[in-house]
């Protein structure tokens, strides 16, 4: 806190009050709510006893306050009220002092205005240019792993299972329906994973080996596409209530029979098998 007679706009200056007050008694200080000739006060006063001694406090009170305008200002009058046990009241004021409040004198005869200077540039770091470059890198990697993760997803493969080389793909689709198998998802209960799994497995096998972008294309819209170019009508029947009951489970929360989970690889494999025999022998047709 300041003490001193004359203050710069916006500093404190502490006053402190001593009052002898008997034992038993209360002692009530009122301050006013805003600024009062110019003056506010800050906070609320702070009491310390000094001394008790002959049934009577020695208490000691300290105001703080402050001005944002500059010139004399007195400090308000504050009522203090000593409320005593048998019901007297004395009343005790506080301020009146005078404080001298005053602002920065600007010398205008020396005083010259200047631009505003221009922003400063400074030379990127090599420190800069790792952060950014290592940030860049991170990115790559984080988007890779991602489309990675995706691609294996669809595709039912282990994230860290090593790519097969120009696997055809029907044998692709016929491992990863094997392995379908082996995770005995459906005796654990999740049908839906089940059912996405295969579903995932023949729309992949489709994409490559029609050309129809399965993935995108609904159950109606894959059968559409392939009843002009699959041959062999069983496969195509078993494909259709494959993908019947697929989507019932997925979508209508369908309950599948026991002999519709069982028969559902088997009827995947026995499609892939049926589409690749008529693409075996189309090629070997073409070769003769």
């Amino acid at each position: 806190m300041i003490n001193r007679d004359t203050l710069l706009i916006g500093d404190q200056k502490t006053f402190t009050y001593k009052t002898s007050v008997p034992k038993g008694a209360k002692f009530v200080i009122h301050t006013p709510d805003s600024a009062s000739n110019g003056v506010e006060i800050v906070g609320k006063p702070k009491f310390d006893t000094l001394s008790s001694n002959g049934g009577v406090n020695q208490i000691q009170t300290t105001i703080v306050v402050t001005s944002f305008d500059s010139g004399s200002h007195f400090v308000p009058k504050m009522p203090a009220l000593v409320l005593r046990s048998d019901g007297s009241t004395d009343t005790i004021w506080f301020g009146g002092e005078r404080v001298e409040y005053t602002t920065i004198q600007i010398d205008t005869t020396s005083y010259k205005p200047y631009d505003v200077k221009g922003q400063v540039e400074y030379p990127i770091t090599l420190a800069e240019v790792l952060m950014w470059s290592g940030g860049a890198l991170l990115l790559a990697a984080l988007i890779f792993l991602i489309i990675r993760y995706i691609k294996r997803r669809r595709a039912n493969r282990g994230f860290f299972e090593a790519q097969v080389a120009d696997e055809p793909p029907y044998l692709r689709a016929l491992r990863e329906l094997e392995n379908i198998k082996s995770q005995k998802l459906w005796q654990s209960g999740k049908e839906k994973q089940y059912y996405t799994h295969i579903t995932d497995v023949l729309r992949g096998y489709i994409e490559s080996r029609f050309n129809i972008p399965a993935m995108e294309y609904t159950s109606a819209e894959i059968l559409r596409e392939l009843s002009g170019r699959v041959t062999d009508e069983q496969a195509l029947k078993v494909l259709r209530e494959l993908l019947n009951v697929a989507d019932l489970v997925k979508f209508a929360k369908y309950k599948a029979t026991v002999e519709e989970n069982e028969g559902a690889v088997p009827a995947a494999i026995k499609f892939v098998n049926g589409t690749y025999e008529a693409d075996k022998e189309s090629n070997i047709e073409k070769e003769v």
